[in-house]
């Protein structure tokens, strides 16, 4: 994601008062945000038009947070999107979101500042991974790592 664009943010939960408040956290600290009543209509946005983040919920009918964590991790697509995930259950659900792939686990209610802080380290970390990928990716070969079709000199006896 470059600088000047807007961040595009993923909010999966079954209640539309839940998708409504984030969205307007979100809107109003200069984010575009899309939205998904749950897991399975989360996948398909999310496949149509990966976003920068995702927000989900754990427990939503018919596809739950765990299953959408696992299934966003699977897919080639959009394994590389880092995922919040905002919740009232406790610790050992947390841990199942936390081993199903997301990146974050928020307590719900969430504030606008812990949510929006939390978005944006991950799109930092995202955009240093990418810089640091992209700069690896341009620099010269060290002579201690080139590699040449000649084979190594020989030293003389």
């Amino acid at each position: 994601m470059s600088a000047d664009r807007i961040p595009r943010v993923l909010v999966v939960d079954d209640m539309l008062l839940v998708r409504q408040v984030f969205g307007r956290f979100l809107t109003l600290s200069g984010m575009a945000v899309s939205f998904a009543a749950d897991g399975h209509d989360g996948l398909t946005a999310a496949r149509a038009s990966v976003p920068d983040v995702i927000v989900s919920d754990l427990e939503m009918p018919r596809m739950d947070g765990i299953a959408f964590c696992a299934a966003i991790r699977a897919d080639e697509k959009t394994r590389h999107v880092p995922i919040v995930v905002v919740t009232a259950s406790g610790g050992e659900e947390a841990r199942a979101a936390l081993d199903a792939g997301c990146d974050a686990v928020l307590p719900k209610p969430c504030s606008r500042e812990l949510l929006v802080a939390t978005i944006r380290d991950l799109l930092a970390r995202v955009a240093a991974r990418a810089a640091a990928a992209s700069a690896e990716r341009s620099e010269p070969a060290s002579p201690a790592t080139a590699t040449s079709p000649l084979p190594p000199p020989v030293e003389p006896r």
